[in-house]
């Protein structure tokens, strides 16, 4: 009886472990390619299904942001006043605050490298290509969050064929996610964009350099000629699917480019836990590259980073800024054409006439601007008055137009933050000084809680930037970071990037940076001030850190200007470092660069300090970095003793003396010193250079 129930018992647990088992697990690669297309273009489906009404809504806001206003009825004029627009220009401003990200370390011993990593970081935001241009990308971001409640910034990374970020705002009608998934898209079981154009001749080489699969490709060229072909021969889901129709070669459409073009769908869903890349046409239902997404991505994140401007905790798509200022403004619209419409009405209104009073049409409709115009009129030998030929309609004033549009705006930027002082109108002369500043005050407060969204949306693309340079980074990239000099070049290395600790990133405002420092540069401003006066302190103040916080603080001067400023050793000159950093980047391109004539005891410094910094990446290059610097004494030599000939003289004409009439102090013994004329530090690097030799 013992052994029946064991049996049992077993095959139970096998049953349940059968059922258990995934609908994924027994399919190759293929078959689990073709399965996972349809399942995404389900999921895009049932995510523009969900997003249509909300679209719908926003292209209220956009049209009329636009200045588009429709026809309405039986009214005249169809004028659209910009308040709209206005407020909507003015919250974007207010946020256009600039943000700094920056990374900190973990640990104490991983502060050179993450300096490295900021110095990558700061030539990336800095780069004009257009694959970068953070600030004009992260400003469109703004404006989207601000007129649709989200904003979508993507930041990839790619190592083919050479390494770059690029970050892109992808549009909320191209963005998919999990309708119901809640408020972080990295909880989400799957996110996606449409609308990704490839021509053919991108599909094709595609396909030759691996990024698709050649088959694949082959097969979507196929079935693309087919003119009639139908995805599963449904015509609702031909429909729903028809934008991604190839364009074709038609001269006599809009869209004509000269070759075909297809939109293609880029996804990213979970299957059995595991997340995988997708890259499909949804047309042909034909996938042309699938893998896992963490071969591609070691972090596993999503490459969309959106955030919301008024946070839901169980929606992605929440309410927006137009949301409360669009149906307010459409009233103002409809409230002035309204009183333009009567105003017209009352000016030019409807009149009636006897005919059989004014037989002469012509005459009758020229008198009403004519001046001292006759019009023949029939009274019906007296039986008729003039008066009673003629009847206007009159058309009732209306009142209050002005002083409600008015009480609208103001109320609107109140509760909005787009108010009048936002606006750059003058405050209303009722208004007492207090309630003004309360009124900033709340403006201040609003625009620091609604800021928070974006800094996190920034403190997430930092994370993804670091992600990047890990997996894609070449093994040694030049970067640019601030040193003792001013701003000097260094090597980044894919040692650099493994920390003892995970990285912190650090968001800063600059304005609220500067609205520290201006509440604080008085007080530093003084407190230096008594510690130059103190006999007791000053000695014990480090004098260069004291200049530097006096330039900074006070001043307000750059840290490479401080930087230069205050390095007394070298005797720097901008164009000395500029031309040292050049012949350093060509050398290490594996080029060799000319010499040049106008060397100076800083160029060579630069140089021979930038191959002692980095002798242990160098290799090779740290001899020819040397070779070349050494190769600069003689010409660096003869223009110290140039420009010592030509201070003198000109200090012997100020003085009132003859060139070359001083003579020498007695008893003066010559100098010994190794390179006569050069500071003590520079002497060094030059000896250096010389040993090196």
């Amino acid at each position: 009886m013992s052994t029946d129930a064991s049996t049992d018992t077993e095959k139970s647990a096998q049953d349940s472990s059968e059922y258990l088992d995934s609908r994924w697990k027994n399919l190759s690669g293929k078959q689990l390619a073709d399965e996972a297309v349809t399942v995404a273009t389900r999921q895009l489906m049932a995510s523009t299904d969900f997003k249509k009404p909300r679209l719908a809504t926003l292209a209220k806001y956009w049209q009329l942001y636009d200045g588009k206003v429709q026809k309405k009825l039986r009214q005249l004029f169809n004028v659209p006043i910009p308040v709209f627009p206005g407020m909507i220009d003015t919250l974007n401003a207010q946020y256009d605050t600039p943000i700094r990200l920056k990374f900190k370390e973990g640990d104490a011993a991983d502060y050179f490298k993450v300096q490295k990593i900021n110095g990558a970081f700061q030539m990336e935001v800095m780069n004009t290509a257009q694959n970068s241009k953070w600030d004009s990308k992260l400003r469109m971001a703004r404006k989207h969050a601000i007129m649709n409640g989200i904003a979508i910034p993507k930041l990839t990374a790619e190592s083919d064929p050479e390494y770059k970020s690029e970050l892109e705002i992808v549009n909320l009608k191209n963005y998919h996610f999990q309708p119901r998934g809640g408020l972080y898209n990295e909880n989400h079981l799957f996110n996606g964009e449409e609308d990704i154009e490839k021509t053919r001749s991108e599909l094709v080489s595609g396909a030759r350099s691996g990024s698709y699969d050649q088959q694949q490709v082959k097969e979507l060229l196929r079935l693309s000629a087919d003119s009639d072909y139908l995805p599963d021969g449904r015509s609702d889901m031909s429909e729903k699917l028809s934008r991604f129709k190839p364009l074709g070669l038609n001269p006599d459409n809009t869209t004509y480019v000269g070759e075909s073009v297809f939109k293609l769908a880029s996804w990213i869903l979970n299957i059995d836990g595991t997340r995988y890349y997708l890259c499909w046409h949804p047309w042909t239902k034909i996938w042309l590259r699938f893998e896992p997404w963490k071969d591609m991505c070691s972090s596993e994140l999503y490459p969309w980073n959106p955030y919301t401007t008024h946070e839901d905790d169980e929606n992605l798509l929440s309410k927006s800024y137009g949301d409360d200022a669009y149906a307010a403004c459409d009233a103002i619209v409809a409230m002035f054409n309204q009183e333009l419409t009567n105003r017209e009405k009352r000016n030019f209104g409807t009149r009636y006439y006897d005919k059989d009073m004014f037989k002469d049409v012509r005459k009758l409709d020229e008198a009403q601007y004519r001046p001292d115009a006759l019009v023949p009129a029939d009274t019906m030998g007296g039986t008729k008055r003039i008066s009673e030929g003629i009847f206007e309609f009159k058309s009732g004033e209306l009142n209050g137009t002005v002083n409600l549009i008015d009480w609208t705006v103001s109320t609107l930027g109140r509760n909005n933050g787009a108010n009048d002082m936002a606006q750059g109108s003058v405050t209303d002369v009722s208004k007492k000084a207090s309630v003004a500043f309360a009124e900033q005050k709340s403006v201040s407060k609003r625009l620091s809680w609604g800021a928070q969204p974006f800094q996190d949306m920034m403190a997430g693309l930092g994370k993804r930037y670091i992600y990047g340079l890990k997996d894609h980074m070449p093994s040694k990239m030049a970067i640019r970071m601030m040193g003792e000099r001013g701003w000097e070049w260094e090597q980044i290395t894919r040692l650099d990037l493994d920390t003892t600790k995970d990285v912190d990133v650090l968001i800063e405002s600059t304005d609220k940076q500067q609205e520290e420092s201006d509440m604080n540069m008085e007080k530093r401003k003084n407190a230096l001030e008594a510690i130059g006066a103190d006999p007791i302190l000053s000695p014990i103040i480090n004098a260069k850190w004291r200049a530097s916080e006096l330039l900074s603080a006070v001043g307000g001067y750059e840290d490479a200007e401080i930087a230069e400023a205050t390095d007394t050793k070298s005797n720097n000159d901008k164009k000395s470092l500029a031309k040292a950093s050049e012949a350093i980047q060509l050398i290490l391109q594996g080029k060799q660069p000319v010499q040049w004539f106008g060397a100076t005891p800083a160029f060579m410094q630069k140089i021979v300090d930038f191959a002692s910094d980095n002798r242990a990446t160098l290799g090779e290059k740290f001899d020819q970095l040397l070779e070349y610097a050494s190769s600069h004494e003689q010409i660096a030599m003869q223009n110290i003793e140039r420009k010592a000939m030509e201070d003198a003289r000109a200090m012997q004409m100020q003085q009132g003396i003859a060139p070359g009439a001083a003579p020498a102090a007695p008893g003066a013994a010559p100098s010994k010193a190794q390179n006569p004329g050069v500071p003590p530090g520079v002497s060094h690097a030059m000896n250096i250079a010389q040993l090196a030799a």
